[in-house]
């Protein structure tokens, strides 16, 4: 009897100490990971789950984005949860334990009929194409042409006012009160058609962050540019570019007239940026547009320098561009007007008006009889007579 007795407390005592390995295991993982999470804890990450992903799959995609140190104990947690992976594209956050990870990305499982209702209710994948040199508001647009469900008004709201830029080490030096124009990476993408506005401009982000590599960061230090300053003629160059090929030669002629003490940048997109209206958000100019952008801070006619921030959302082709323009001195540029949508460039003034009157010959500038006070910034092809007007010497 005593040795029937002293066997089960044997074996109770193996099961105890068992038990509080086990628990003390997961307690000791849970912890281990709270305090190995990365510097950049909270920053958004986007995941997209198959229907073919089963846990390992899943767990390995965690762990190649830095997102757990341990894809087993994941798809361990996952098995004894008994819940089922639901195919979809989630933002994630660095630093979530693997109970938040498994919570957002499973459902309940269900009895076959249940499932068919789940699958019934589960929102559509959407491909959208976001273009280049479009602003925020022309982005929201996009979104809802697609089918999106969301509030294109609560989108653009999201993207004036990020919710995270702390998250985002690109947007280190991004202005107080600025919003994520110029940082929203045009490109086609997949989304949830009930996608929330935050994780729409989340996925955006995360594209930028990536094509925006690491040797671009570096090059744009060494050029003494920010991040943000690069972001901003990139817009600009976007703007003014037709022609892909020209990309290079634009921004090596706004770089000039940057570092040229008595030139202003004088770039109409960002007149256009100021005074564009929902349904023309990008007018052509006349006396009066002109007029209501005075004093603007966006107005590179009156404010030397960059403006403040991006006027739109630039392709990799125009940010590559600006970190490395062609190696060209000119200053002046004007459209041929010959169906090309190419430009004619100069260094020279006076070469600039031949090249005015050979493209435009109804400019102003080509008429004798015009006035000075007549004369209104129209478009590129008037440029260097309004920077004679503009005051700079």
């Amino acid at each position: 009897m005593v040795r029937i007795m002293t066997q089960t407390l044997k074996i109770l005592s193996i099961l105890v100490v068992s038990g509080a390995v086990l628990v003390g295991s997961v307690g000791f993982f849970n912890f281990w990971s709270d305090r190995s999470r990365a510097e950049d804890e909270g920053r958004p990450t986007t995941l997209t789950i198959t229907a073919e992903d089963d846990g390992g799959t899943v767990a390995k995609k965690l762990t190649d984005a830095d997102l757990l140190n341990y894809g087993v104990y994941f798809e361990t947690r996952l098995r004894f949860s008994g819940n089922e992976l639901q195919p979809g594209t989630y933002t994630l956050r660095r630093g979530m334990s693997a109970n938040e990870i498994i919570s957002a990305v499973t459902v309940p499982a269900s009895g076959e009929e249940d499932a068919e209702a789940a699958a019934a209710e589960t929102a559509t994948e959407l491909k959208v194409t976001f273009v280049e040199g479009q602003r925020i508001e022309e982005f929201a647009a996009t979104l809802a042409a697609a089918g999106w469900t969301g509030d294109p008004q609560a989108f653009i709201a999201a993207a004036k006012t990020p919710a995270n830029p702390d998250a985002w080490e690109f947007l280190s030096d991004l202005p107080k009160g600025a919003s994520l124009e110029g940082y929203l990476f045009p490109d086609t993408y997949t989304i949830p058609s009930n996608a929330l506005p935050q994780d729409v401009i989340d996925y955006m982000l995360s594209t930028f962050d990536s094509r925006f590599t690491d040797e671009m960061r570096q090059q744009a230090d060494a050029e003494g540019l920010t991040i943000h300053e690069v972001v901003t003629l990139a817009s600009i160059v976007e703007r003014e570019s037709a022609v892909p090929e020209e990309n290079a030669t634009i921004a090596a002629l706004y770089r000039n007239r940057l570092t040229t003490e008595t030139q202003l940048l004088q770039a109409d997109p960002t007149i256009q940026y100021v005074v564009g209206t929902e349904g023309d958000w990008w007018p052509a100019l006349n006396g009066d547009l002109i007029e209501q952008a005075a004093g603007h801070p966006y107005n590179t006619y009156n404010v030397r320098g960059l403006p403040p921030g991006p006027i739109a959302n630039a392709g990799l082709r125009s940010l590559q561009a600006v970190l490395d323009p062609e190696d060209v001195d000119y200053l002046y540029m004007v459209t041929k007007n010959d169906g090309t949508d190419t430009h004619a460039f100069t260094n020279n003034l006076e070469e600039h008006e031949e090249n005015i009157c050979t493209y435009d010959p109804d400019a102003d500038i080509c008429n004798d009889a015009t006035t000075a006070p007549e004369r209104a910034l129209v478009d590129r092809a008037t440029w260097a007579r309004d920077w004679r007007l503009s005051g700079a010497s």
